[in-house]
């Protein structure tokens, strides 16, 4: 499988038909493995500690996507969320841009920015996460820096709850949710708050295009009734103070699983009911998708009794495998199984195809766009592997958690790690659940997974011997590699106020692993740079505008430190305005 290097994107860039750019609508719930979803043929969710009788299930609102669009059956991510949400909107591996959980720094491209850039509307409703703010900029502004328009969400500060009297922020200031909900008359509800903000968005930009992420809040914990919990007074009442011991989240009763599954299926309803109501339904490409597995509380089974453990936080079947269908009546065939492997690395590339959106500005991508694949153009699978870097939330220079591996449906291989310094592997097709091997070993200070040694290597057969080689091969082909330097193009002419100009980069080697840049202007107001690399000059002077390494600068969005450091690998230009 090749890199694609900007310039090979370029030239797969496929623009939408007709001359009218298609919206995007990107659902992702938190924990949900694919069984989840009733189209994936589970019946029952259940409960692994006995808090709740298994309860028949269905997701009928997002099957319409399975009938009338495209299921992936092998859809993967990372075993957490926000490795996923890194992940996800930016195409690339963790071990390009993750340095520090909390802590994503403005300097990242995202889908937000290649979509805002190319004039969509661009909004993020529902679970941000991903960082804290800077010294400079609070974390209820920062958001902003990642290319949306307007945000409507939970978690930029500080989490607290985010169900029953959420905290929320709407475009840099916090909303009150205390009280009674005047839209229903209840309790505030996180959900309902995030589902209406989604929807007000698609009215108010239905004449022109959008790209709108509904990162939803459900089913994560803390568990909690929702309003069509029976009776209302289960909802009305409940406790969102309740522990059930010392160490539970707030507000956590693990026995309203079933309840957050059906009303999550209810809200996308909703979703799929407006477009189609606005008649954009046509013409909006709208994806769901897990972010990881359930967590392991929960259960899904099978009509033939076969149980489905979730397994959050853990970097096999049950933490990884996760739900993802996509529909665009007219565009993507109604009905269609994609058994290709697709990962989570893969949608950003996907949606920019399909919208026309480039993405060579971005840098090296790791995702292949599977839209060919979706609207039938290609019949042959757009990956044949997928690779992982994984660090379990630690910080990027602690290679204690740090692990790596490479999977096909049938076989994975494990890179050397702290747990398994010969590394591992595994036969799928017999071992889904990787439970190969005579020794286990728990991931030291986090998530206490149990990680088994996998097969004996001088025991393989010819067959397993070949995978191992190839995947081995794999491993190899994104081993890290450090950046030499960098080489900013000098710019040869003057500028006048109100001219940009695009500054180009090269770095050294070419396969350097972490390719992003932090640009600087020493004096903004004279010239100001963008995360792109463009410059524009604003008034008469001069400045000196250096590009910094990701490499070690270590950006960090995170009010406690420096942003980045300035005393590493760099190198700038002296520009002129006149």
């Amino acid at each position: 499988m090749k890199l694609l290097t900007p310039f090979f994107l370029a030239s797969l860039l496929v623009h939408a038909s007709a001359g009218e750019k298609m919206n995007v609508v990107l659902i992702l719930i938190d924990d949900l493995s694919h069984y989840g979803v009733s189209a994936y043929g589970a019946e029952k969710v259940g409960s692994a500690h006995g808090l709740f009788e298994d309860l028949a299930f269905e997701t009928p609102q997002i099957d319409r996507l399975a009938e009338g669009g495209m299921r992936c059956d092998f859809a993967y991510t990372y075993p957490l969320c926000e490795p996923t949400r890194i992940a996800l909107m930016t195409g690339k591996h963790n071990i390009r841009n993750f340095h520090k959980p909390k802590a994503q720094h403005a300097s990242d491209i995202t889908f937000g920015d290649l979509f805002q850039k190319a004039g969509y509307e661009t909004c993020i409703v529902g679970k941000w996460k991903q960082s804290r703010g800077t010294k400079e900029i609070s974390g209820n502004d920062y958001i902003f820096e990642f290319g949306w328009d307007e945000f409507f969400c939970f978690d930029l500060t500080t989490e607290g709850h985010r169900m029953l009297h959420p905290v929320v922020v709407k475009n840099g200031k916090r909303v009150n949710t205390k009280g009674i909900d005047p839209e229903t008359g209840r309790r505030f509800y996180g959900p309902d708050l995030f589902n209406r903000y989604a929807i007000d968005f698609i009215e108010r930009n239905q004449d022109r295009p959008f790209f709108l992420y509904y990162s939803m809040v459900l089913v994560h914990d803390e568990h909690t009734p929702t309003p069509d919990t029976e009776p209302d007074s289960v909802f009305d009442d409940y406790d969102n103070d309740y522990r059930r011991h010392a160490k539970a989240m707030r507000g956590d009763r693990p026995e309203f699983f079933p309840d957050m599954l059906a009303y999550t299926d209810k809200m996308i309803g909703k979703v799929l009911d407006k477009l189609e109501e606005l008649d954009l339904d046509e013409n909006t490409l709208v994806l769901v998708m897990g972010d990881n597995g359930t967590k392991e509380s929960f259960t899904h089974i099978l009509p033939d009794g076969t149980v489905f453990k979730g397994d959050k936080g853990s970097n096999k079947e049950g933490g990884m495998h996760v739900p993802l269908l996509l529909m665009a009546p007219g565009t993507v065939p109604a009905g269609v199984v994609y058994e290709g492997l697709v990962d989570v690395v893969d949608i950003l590339p996907t949606i920019a195809e399909a919208a026309g959106v480039d993405f060579a500005s971005s840098g090296p991508v790791d995702g292949i766009s599977f839209w060919q694949q979706a609207t039938g153009q290609s019949r042959f699978d757009h990956r044949d592997y997928i690779y992982t870097w994984y660090n379990a939330n630690n910080v990027s220079t602690d290679p204690e958690h740090q692990m790596t591996y490479a999977f096909t449906k049938d076989f994975k291989r494990y890179g050397p790690s702290s747990l398994y310094p010969q590394g591992r592997f595994f036969d799928l097709r017999t071992d889904v659940f990787e439970e190969a091997g005579d020794e286990k070993k728990k991931v030291p200070k986090r998530w206490n997974k149990w990680h088994f040694s996998g097969l004996e290597l001088d025991e393989l057969d010819r067959e397993q011997r070949t995978a191992y080689d190839e995947l081995g091969r794999v491993l190899e082909r994104y081993a890290y590699v450090p950046v030499d330097a960098l080489s900013v193009r000098r710019v040869e002419a003057s500028f006048r106020p109100g001219a940009t100009q695009q500054l180009e980069v090269r770095v050294l080697p070419a396969n350097a692993t972490r390719q992003g840049i932090i640009w600087q202007s020493s004096d903004p107001s004279v010239a100001s740079v963008d995360k792109f690399g463009i410059l524009t000059a604003h008034k008469r002077g001069e400045v000196s505008v250096t590009a910094f390494s990701w490499d070690d600068a270590m950006p960090l969005a995170d009010p406690n430190f420096d942003e980045y450091k300035t005393t590493g690998i760099q190198d700038g230009i002296q520009v002129r305005i006149e």
